[in-house]
């Protein structure tokens, strides 16, 4: 799909889709409780398709209200895997969150996935198979797993991913003895793992975080949750950027004004780039001001990456970026992408290890640009149509519906010119 994004001239709020990464969470916290759970506003997308998907081959069930809420039947403990293949789409909340789950499975699980999924990294549960002389074996799209996982203690690399955290959090739980994961420094994404923690603690489960260490209780149960999925705060940075670029302000709902969400620093970045948040009901106000070159660290928040490398190009002063290993193994490299269509628009970026450096061009140039197959490199660059001299065509712009169906709709509702073909 093409989309061509022309000028804004001012809009209606918008309301941002609910936390994906929440959704994930509370989906396989529910599948696990042995009864009913609840989850109102769970995002509807690919990626949480695909974990509701992988849940149904181990026996859970879904059920969508007329209100659009869902009531989960649990299964307790995985006992089995009813599918020959678990695709995990292009997912990688899904496939790591669910690696260890499934190794409970009486069977061998096989799992594959779309896209540049199969070829992230997936080492820190590779070594922790190999040291528990369990099946852990790649062959081309497929990962083929046999386990289960013990109980005992963890050494997990911080800088990598916190997902691996997560998936060991869910499935510790479940199995008899204590455990102890032990995240080794530099503790990365901490936030991810504090949003899982908080759907631990809805479902029953104990635990004790200890900063760099968490000791989880074997032999728990999963109790049924009753949850309200939070605003997505990784989608309202580009509305944030979108009242910076285009010098009128966006009002975005959906957002809780205490997240715990590693992503609501965009509201003080926004700030640091020369703009004002203000709370207002249930969500933020951006207001535009004069925009300066700003830094941010990534680290907690790479999400962020692509919307503030956007948001920075259309600024004639240079922001730098710290923390931003990880945006190369995203759905795209995320740096790589930014700067190729950065560029080709007329901003200038360079990169230094895990630090980038950008300095845009005023006016950019527009015309057309690549979506990388990645949600939010094309959600970023349309963001950027207000600062570019002519219409901004993207191509692959269908990469949107991973995380954000409705991007473009809203992207209209908030002032901006927007055709699709």
């Amino acid at each position: 799909m093409k989309a061509v994004i022309g000028k804004r001239y001012g809009g209606q709020p918008v309301r941002i889709p609910s936390s994906k990464s929440l959704s994930h969470r509370a989906l396989i916290s529910a599948s696990l409780a042995e009864g009913t759970s609840l989850i109102r506003r769970l995002v509807k997308n690919q990626d949480t398709e695909a974990t509701m998907r992988a849940l149904r081959s181990i026996g859970v069930e879904f059920e969508e209200t007329e209100n659009g809420e869902l009531t989960v039947h649990g299964v307790g403990r995985p006992s089995s895997c009813r599918k020959t293949i678990v695709d995990c789409s292009e997912s990688g909340s899904t496939l790591r969150f669910l690696i260890p789950l499934f190794s409970l499975c009486e069977n061998e699980v096989v799992f594959t996935g779309h896209g540049k999924l199969m070829s992230r990294p997936q080492t820190v549960y590779e070594e922790l198979f190999r040291k528990q002389g369990l099946l852990f074996e790649k062959e081309g799209d497929l990962l083929r797993i046999k386990g289960p996982v013990q109980s005992g203690s963890y050494e997990i690399p911080g800088n990598i991913s916190s997902q691996f955290i997560t998936g060991l959090l869910f499935t510790l739980p479940l199995l008899n003895g204590r455990s102890d994961i032990r995240i080794l420094p530099p503790y990365e994404s901490k936030s991810y793992v504090g949003l899982t923690e908080d759907v631990l603690e809805e479902a029953g489960i104990r635990f004790l975080d200890q900063g760099e260490t968490i000791t989880v209780e074997g032999g728990n149960t999963y109790q049924p949750i009753n949850l309200e999925i939070d605003g997505d705060d990784s989608q309202a940075a580009f509305f944030a950027e979108l009242a910076m670029t285009s010098g009128n302000p966006v009002t975005v709902h959906g957002m809780r004004h205490n997240s715990r969400q590693g992503d609501h620093v965009i509201i003080s970045l926004f700030e640091k780039a020369g703009g004002r948040s203000i709370p207002v009901e249930n969500g933020y106000r951006f207001e535009p001001g004069h925009q300066t070159g700003f830094e941010a660290d990534l680290s907690d928040c790479p999400d962020l990456g692509p919307a503030l490398f956007a948001m920075a190009a259309a600024c004639g002063e240079e922001s730098r970026f710290t923390g931003c290993q990880r945006l190369r193994i995203k759905e795209s490299d995320r740096i790589e992408a930014m700067r190729q269509e950065l560029e080709t628009l007329g901003a200038s970026v360079r990169t230094e290890k895990d630090t980038v450096f950008i300095r845009g061009g005023t006016p950019l140039k527009g015309g057309t640009v690549q979506g990388h197959n990645d949600h939010r490199i094309v959600m970023a660059l349309s963001a950027l149509s207000p600062v570019c001299e002519a219409p901004l065509v993207i191509e692959g712009a269908e990469a949107v519906n991973k995380s954000y169906p409705d991007f473009f709709k809203d992207l209209q509702l908030a002032g901006s010119e927007v055709t699709t073909e």
